[in-house]
């Protein structure tokens, strides 16, 4: 796709986060309404590295373009924009955190990537499922990752931990670093981390692992919380195609 091709070339290598700099990071979700095209978008904006939800902005969307893999930036980008429009100034997040690929992807441009360039912003890709590229498969990712953790079990002495996450670079026949796979201790399944725009893969890993108190990072778990939440409600009292809201937590806004 063209479109896709020429906002590739627009990606930010240049550029890298410097994490004490950070006070808020966002994570962005979508959830669906069963059955419908209808769907709630949120964005959620925590402290940095407090971790406290401050700001929270959610409204209803109407998705048009049929989900096709690899394209699923053009789906959902429209939908997740205005919500970076809707939260005050003060709280617009330094990195935000995206379920989905970065340059993790057969074009090396999933959707942190493209949100990345439209929002001029640092984005990171935290993906669920593993997309085949450059040699690397999800069974053959998967068997590096089992004996990752082997091996890190095996220089555990007592109670005393090597690490909490596993973490295995993603190389590919290439010799391209496509990103990490990352295991947080107790975890089955990994997460995989990869680069979206404006932000280092050491700093992108530094900043998933931070957040990763549960398998899912802080801020997308957040956002997928609470797009869930609304869902929930219209399942139960209907949909609500005006809905638009944005709150601010006063009581954790950083002073």
């Amino acid at each position: 796709m063209v479109e896709q091709s020429d906002l590739r070339s627009q990606l930010d290598r240049t550029h890298d986060v410097d994490l004490s700099t950070i006070n808020y990071i966002a994570g962005v979700d979508i959830s669906f309404f069963p059955g419908t095209d209808d769907a709630c978008a949120t964005l959620v904006i925590l402290s940095f590295p407090e971790l406290k939800v401050t700001c929270e902005a959610s409204c209803h969307t109407t998705l048009t373009l049929p989900y096709i893999p690899t394209f699923l930036a053009f789906r959902e980008i429209p939908a997740l924009l205005p919500l970076f429009d809707m939260i005050p100034r003060e709280f617009h997040p330094q990195v935000v955190l995206v379920d989905g690929n970065g340059e993790l992807h057969p074009r090396g441009f999933g959707i942190a990537s493209h949100l990345g360039v439209v929002t001029q912003l640092p984005t990171i890709g935290v993906a669920k499922t593993f997309l085949n590229v450059d040699g690397l498969t999800k069974r053959s990712v998967r068997a590096l990752v089992e004996e990752k953790k082997a091996a890190v079990r095996a220089t555990d002495i007592g109670d005393t931990k090597s690490s909490s996450v596993v973490a295995l670079r993603l190389q590919g026949k290439s010799s391209k670093v496509w990103g990490m796979a990352m295991c947080t201790e107790g975890i089955e399944n990994p997460i995989y981390v990869s680069i979206g725009n404006k932000i280092s893969l050491p700093k992108a890993v530094e900043v998933v692992q931070h957040c990763s108190l549960y398998r899912v990072p802080e801020p997308i778990r957040q956002a997928d919380l609470r797009s869930r939440e609304i869902i929930r409600t219209w399942e139960k009292h209907g949909i609500d195609k005006e809905f638009k809201s944005c709150r601010v937590h006063r009581d954790v806004v950083k002073s």
